[in-house]
């Protein structure tokens, strides 16, 4: 069903069968295990995974459908993560917060024209398959498993590189006068009652995500944040990421309280920028949003981090970051 490359031949003869089931266990030593080794994103991590199955996909009606392969020995070579919606529509474990979409295969696999016959099979000839949104790092491994081309969407992922001294390049990136003039909008803060930037433990986290949503009721239709499941699915990631190393909840602070909270991925080198929230009743004057930003992108340079990626949406103010958009695709095979 899947081809294996093995030492000192080009393909491995070996087949790996592949299943459907209505559950799957993330947290497991074999998914782990799978994931480490395999060119998915963070949001294929066990902690964002688990959490999505747990609190969006009931919420949504949806029913979860996992496709995975093995190996003859039992172990664990593919897994796709979707949900069933209705009869026939099935979609990748999107539902409005993955934002990239894209199997996770064991590095040496590579997929024949049996085995994807045997995906297609496993879902249902009939089934109205949709998969998305994919960033192009992740185009060929589904162009791979499901024998077709993408279509664009109207909408892109934006993402910035750094470059070093990031002092230097700050300077370059934003232009002198945008970072002088988010030096003093963070000076006045600074001004009006102290200005910290805190990495918020796994304790607090619930603390500091239930003041965000608070900042950020009323600013965005759909807002994930401000429904029950969605709170409990950012808390759910964010507190286990905290001790696992995937996610980090940043929280801007003056002496009178939060000024503004910066939740985000960790993927490999690149930062995942997924929620922003800022007290701007009380700091419009002093966009606390782009300050918090500007001081998170500094606190991940100094730790080594070599990007910042701001993910999807064309929102203008990533323009004002440097940032270079790339196309998001989707395939409906």
């Amino acid at each position: 069903m899947l081809d294996r490359a093995a030492p000192g031949h080009p393909i491995s003869a070996r087949p790996i069968v592949i299943e459907a089931a209505d559950s799957f266990d993330f947290g497991s030593v074999e998914y782990r295990r799978l994931f480490s080794g395999a060119s998915a994103s963070a949001f294929q991590h066990p902690d964002w995974l688990t959490a999505f199955y747990r609190n969006i996909a009931p919420a949504h009606g949806a029913e979860p459908l996992v496709i995975t392969g093995r190996d003859s020995d039992g172990e664990l070579q593919l897994v796709v993560p979707l949900v069933r919606r209705g009869d026939r529509a099935i979609e990748y474990a999107f539902l409005g917060v993955t934002d990239y979409a894209c199997p996770i295969v064991a590095r040496g696999v590579t997929f024949s024209a049996q085995t994807r016959r045997h995906f297609r099979e496993v879902l249902g000839h009939h089934a109205d398959l949709r998969i998305g949104p994919v960033h192009h790092s992740h185009l060929h491994e589904w162009r791979q498993l499901l024998g077709s081309e993408p279509s664009a969407l109207d909408f892109g992922a934006h993402a910035v590189r750094y470059g070093f001294p990031y002092a230097e390049w700050r300077r370059t990136n934003l232009g002198r006068r945008g970072a002088g003039s988010l030096d003093r909008k963070a000076r006045r803060l600074s001004e009006a009652g102290g200005l910290k930037l805190e990495l918020v433990g796994p304790d607090n986290v619930r603390q500091a995500l239930v003041a965000a949503r608070g900042f950020r009721a009323g600013r965005f239709p759909d807002d994930p944040m401000q429904t029950p499941y969605g709170l409990e699915f950012y808390i759910d990631v964010a507190t286990n990421g905290a001790r696992s190393g995937l996610a980090r909840t940043y929280r801007l602070a003056s002496k009178d309280g939060p000024v503004a909270f910066v939740f985000g991925l960790i993927d490999g080198d690149f930062f995942r920028y997924i929620l922003l929230a800022c007290d701007y009743g009380a700091h419009a004057r002093h966009s606390p949003g782009r300050v918090a930003l500007d001081q998170v992108m500094a606190a991940w340079a100094a730790e080594g981090g070599k990007a910042f990626d701001f993910t999807i949406g064309d929102e203008p103010f990533k323009a004002d970051f440097g940032c270079t958009r790339t196309t998001m695709h989707e395939f409906r095979p």
